[in-house]
């Protein structure tokens, strides 16, 4: 399955470089090669931090066609830009853990394995101490 984190963050979020830290791991490849089944053929995720004066709101999409799944998740642009990295990485691990899974489940899939995809991140973010 194909499965993409991406960002929109001010620089000073330092959003680029806990993103940075994710693609390390190798996540995409380790997700490339799993199935969780045939209704969901991607997740591609936007980490948004941004100035909150521009009032940018969560954007949730399902594709049916393509079979993908967008999603967005918030942060606070005055909160990130004051704390270390390290609590950084811990605060996105712990909104993966809990946002995604929570989207996906409001969809009906005929046959997606949620509990096993939520699992798998669970472990990659665990396995690099990230949880």
């Amino acid at each position: 399955m194909r499965f993409n984190i991406l960002c929109d963050a001010d620089w000073e979020s330092g959003i680029d470089k806990v993103l940075s830290a994710l693609s390390g791991f190798g996540y995409r490849r380790i997700f490339d090669e799993k199935d969780y089944g045939s209704s969901i053929d991607g997740i591609t995720i936007i980490l948004m931090c941004k100035n909150p004066e521009f009032n940018f709101k969560q954007r949730i999409k399902h594709s049916k066609k393509e079979k993908k799944v967008y999603m967005d998740i918030m942060f606070d642009l005055y909160q990130f830009s004051k704390i270390e990295q390290k609590e950084r990485e811990k605060i996105v691990a712990q909104r993966l853990i809990s946002e995604v899974p929570s989207i996906i489940g409001k969809y009906k899939f005929e046959d997606f394995d949620l509990v096993r995809f939520t699992d798998d991140l669970k472990k990659l973010l665990e396995k690099n101490r990230w949880l």
